[in-house]
C-alpha cells in the first residue's frame, strides 16, 4: 500500500514520471488541476511500489486493473492525498476520505438501522443544534469508507450499501480491524477490513 501527500503542482508531478510521453495524451483529457494532481500521484505511487512503469487500464464498470502484471490494484483519493493498493487477491479494495460531516448527513442512504443504533449507543452523537459531534462524524465516515472498500472488493454491481453491506458492532479506535458481511451474493462473504484514522484522513483497505 502506498500513500502520497499531494503538495506538488501537477507539472512537478508530471516531471517525476519515467516515460512522460506515454501519459501526456490521457493527461490532456483532464481539465481540472486538482484532478490532474490526483491522477498523476496515483501513477507515481504505482511506479514507486512496483519499481517500474506500469499502465493502468479500466474495466467497463470503471474498476482499474493492470494488464501486464500479476498484481491487482485498487485506487482512492481525497483532498490532498492519493492511495494505491497492490495485491495478489483478485479484488482488493482501498478507500480514503478527509474528515467532514458529509457521511453523517448521508448516513440513512448507506447505513442500516442497526448500524445507526450502534452509533447512537456510543454516547452523545449530536450537539443541541443538531450538528454531529466530531466522534459521530468520524465514525460515520469510517462506515462509509469500509463499505466503499468492500464494494470494490466484492466486484458486483447493483449493491445497496444499507441492505447488502453490514458492519458488525466494534469499538472505534484510531487503528484496527472491523468485520463486514455482504448479502449481495449467494456466497455471503465476510471481509476483515483494516482501518486507520489520522488527523488528516480516514483510510480503510482489504487485501
Amino acid at each position: 500500500m502506498g500513500l502520497w501527500k499531494i503538495s506538488e503542482s501537477w507539472r512537478e508531478l508530471f516531471d517525476l514520471l519515467i516515460n512522460k510521453e506515454a501519459y501526456y495524451p490521457d493527461l490532456q483529457q483532464i481539465q481540472a488541476d486538482g484532478r490532474k494532481q490526483e491522477w498523476l500521484a496515483t501513477r507515481l505511487l504505482l511506479q514507486h511500489l512496483s519499481g517500474r512503469e506500469m499502465h493502468i487500464s479500466y474495466q467497463k464498470n470503471g474498476a482499474p486493473f493492470l494488464p501486464d502484471s500479476e498484481y491487482h490494484i485498487s485506487i482512492s483519493h481525497t483532498r490532498g492525498f492519493a492511495a494505491v493498493l497492490l495485491s495478489k487477491n483478485p479484488h482488493p479494495g482501498i478507500d480514503i476520505e478527509y474528515h467532514s460531516e458529509r457521511a453523517w448527513k448521508l448516513r440513512e442512504k448507506y447505513m442500516h438501522e442497526d448500524e445507526l443504533a450502534f452509533i447512537r449507543s456510543l454516547g452523545d452523537h449530536t450537539h443541541k443544534e443538531g450538528l454531529p459531534t466530531a466522534k459521530a462524524a468520524e465514525t460515520a465516515t469510517l462506515y462509509w469508507c469500509a463499505k466503499e472498500t468492500a464494494y470494490k472488493a466484492l466486484g458486483e454491481t447493483a449493491v445497496d450499501f444499507s441492505e447488502h453491506l453490514c458492519i458488525e458492532p466494534f469499538e472505534p479506535l484510531k487503528e484496527g480491524v472491523l468485520l463486514l458481511h455482504e448479502r449481495r451474493t449467494e456466497q455471503k462473504r465476510s471481509f476483515s477490513i483494516n482501518y486507520r484514522i489520522t488527523e488528516d484522513f480516514i483510510l480503510t483497505m482489504y487485501t
